[in-house]
């Protein structure tokens, strides 16, 4: 088991600061320095944070249930949730860097055998408090359940043994004691932080008129649906609607969703022959009965509803009637089919991709079935980044805290170590965006955290924009140069830069601003001393042909010799002695001098004081 990352620690002090530790009960002991009140705060909201999640229960509610403070018996939490009633007794311990240690499991454990007798004696203000409550949900609970919260690495063998230890002692004759503690580790804790950005699930009944049914392959229900129930649905839910789909609401400007409206307005009592009709896919279909009132259509109770064609029908029609009040669509249906399928498994998303064909459909739009995609969107919300991975209508607001996908795969092209991508990026960019290329895969790995895409984008918009300044004040070869150079210019930075972008602060803009702007400049220069010299010098045929800074940024080979020449004169490496041997280990059949570029790059000068 690993501790849970400083990227996902950032996150999860920030929601413990900002969503728990206003309704803990407060210190008893005030007296104690501000730094280590603010740090056993954060430790106490972690009790509420794994309460909250382990019994759905809410924050606030949680974060009432805390007892710890600098002076207890170990026992952090005391919650009875009475529907499953059900004592929970729990012990944290927020550090990531060590063990849940057996001192911490004795402590612990001597608490519950004192709360087992009801012996209240040693116990802090907090539980003296809620003494007759504890006493009463001893009295009535059915279970007690022992709950261990911890960040680290795991619980320890000698801490194991204690706790269970005292599961299987019959001294204490407390036969309610759950037999297993819940081990709430770091791998649950990412699990639900992920899960609190997540779309809330949604529920529906809808009434089908002409309704049928199919069992196999899969249960399947068709038939008629009135527009109005679904834009409710929409109007109800937003993108949660669409969780699934890989394409939000495009835009009332597209062609499809143009014809969409004038149907609307001028006929809607044909929309359902001038329509391919809605999918959309559903954790649970509970069939109940048929109701006069609603011309004896049948009625489906429907559980994780989620629309994967039909997005474009069903947010132009919201859009028509939010423009046109009072407009009459009562007459318009729309064909629907209902699939029962986990959206998130294969079956689920092979039926999204065959059933996305109204509008037109790039290669790209299919990385909204990657869940890697969602996970990333998820941890970014955690940052205040709108994660833009579904295509999506463009509203010409340019927002610092929004990135779309094909700028994230450009940022993080940045940061591989293999020069490549700097043509990819020219000369095939549609590439790093299809979900089956090598590509693709190496650039939204399951190790890319939400910290390193923030940080790339922020790093690469920087250096685009220096670079679309400097091409404008240019004349000639060199404004070619900065116009098709800006790849090649990132990617060497990117370099310099690569701690900062890897750790768990975001870039600060005015910092990159202020710390980037001369080395920007230094290695602009060379990266123009580099660009002329070789379109110069390149022996293209036809005789007295110069290759254009376009040509050159296209072809592989040429760029990856002057990356060779860019990076060892921008990093000082000119005259390091260890690179000719570096250069002498490039084998046939290797792409381009795999040992020559690691070690170039892992030689970068890192360029700090960025967050």
């Amino acid at each position: 088991m690993s501790a849970l990352g400083q990227e996902h620690s950032v996150m999860l002090e920030h929601v413990l600061d900002t969503e728990f530790l206003a309704s803990l009960p407060p210190l008893v002991d005030k007296t104690r320095p501000a730094d280590e009140q603010k740090k056993k705060n954060r430790s106490r909201s972690f009790s509420a944070f794994a309460l909250h999640n382990i019994c759905g229960v809410s924050k606030s509610d949680a974060a009432r249930a805390v007892i710890d403070d600098f002076d207890d018996y170990g026992v952090d939490a005391i919650y009875y949730f009475a529907p499953a009633e059900t004592l929970y007794l729990v012990q944290s311990k927020m550090k990531a860097a060590e063990l849940f240690s057996q001192e911490e499991a004795l402590a612990y454990c001597q608490g519950v055998r004192k709360l087992i007798k009801q012996d209240f004696s040693g116990f802090n203000k907090n539980v003296q408090d809620r003494q007759a409550e504890i006493e009463d949900a001893l009295d009535n609970c059915s279970h007690i359940q022992l709950v261990i919260a911890h960040t680290g690495s795991g619980i320890s063998k000698h801490a194991k043994t204690a706790i269970d230890d005292l599961l299987a002692d019959e001294d204490h004759a407390e036969e309610r004691l759950e037999p297993n503690a819940i081990d709430y580790d770091a791998n649950r804790v990412v699990v639900d932080l992920r899960a609190a950005k997540a779309y809330i699930q949604v529920n529906a009944d809808l009434f089908i008129q002409k309704c049928s049914m199919v069992e196999e392959p899969k249960i399947t229900y068709f038939g008629l649906v009135q527009l109005q129930d679904l834009i409710k649905l929409h109007e109800a839910h937003g993108p949660a609607l669409y969780e699934r789909n890989i394409r939000t609401f495009l835009g009332h400007k597209t062609e499809v969703n143009t014809a969409i409206q004038q149907t609307l307005a001028a006929k809607p009592q044909e929309f359902m022959y001038l329509n391919n009709g809605v999918t959309a896919l559903c954790q649970e279909i509970f069939p109940k009965g048929a109701k006069q009132a609603q011309g004896g259509k049948k009625c489906l109770r429907l559980r994780g509803f989620s629309v994967i064609n039909g997005a474009q029908t069903i947010a132009s029609s919201a859009k028509f009637l939010a423009d046109n009040a009072g407009s009459d669509i009562s007459k318009a249906k729309v064909s629907l089919t209902l699939i029962k399928a986990d959206a998130d498994g294969e079956f689920g998303k092979s039926v999204t991709r065959a059933r996305n064909h109204q509008n037109p459909v790039l290669l790209a739009n299919f990385a909204a079935l990657d869940d890697e995609q969602e996970r990333l969107r998820r941890e970014l919300a955690h940052l205040g980044i709108h994660y833009a991975y579904k295509a999506e209508a463009a509203d010409g607001v340019n927002d610092d805290n929004r990135i779309r996908i094909d700028e994230a795969a450009q940022a993080l092209a940045m940061l591989q170590p293999d020069p490549r991508f700097v043509v990819w990026l020219k000369k095939e960019p549609a590439q790093l965006l299809d979900t089956t290329s090598a590509q693709y895969k190496a650039l939204f790995a399951p190790t890319v955290t939400a910290f390193q895409l923030a940080n790339a984008v922020r790093l690469n918009r920087y250096i685009q924009n220096r670079m679309a300044v400097e091409a404008r004040s240019a004349s000639g070869q060199e404004r070619l140069a900065y116009k098709h150079g800006g790849y090649a210019l990132a990617w060497v930075m990117a370099k310099r830069v690569i701690v900062a972008v890897n750790g768990a602060a975001l870039l600060d803009a005015s910092k990159i601003r202020s710390g980037l702007s001369a080395p920007f400049d230094q290695l602009r220069q060379t990266l123009w001393d580099a660009t002329h010299n070789a379109t110069l010098l390149w022996p293209g045929p036809p005789p007295g042909y110069s290759m254009g800074p376009l040509a050159l940024f296209r072809n592989q080979s040429h760029v990856v010799q002057l990356l060779q020449a860019i990076l060892a004169s921008n990093y000082g490496l000119s005259a390091d002695p260890v690179l000719e041997h570096k250069r002498k280990l490039y084998k046939m059949g290797q792409l381009y001098p795999v040992d020559l570029f690691e070690y170039l790059v892992s030689k970068a000068p890192q360029i700090g004081n960025l967050t």
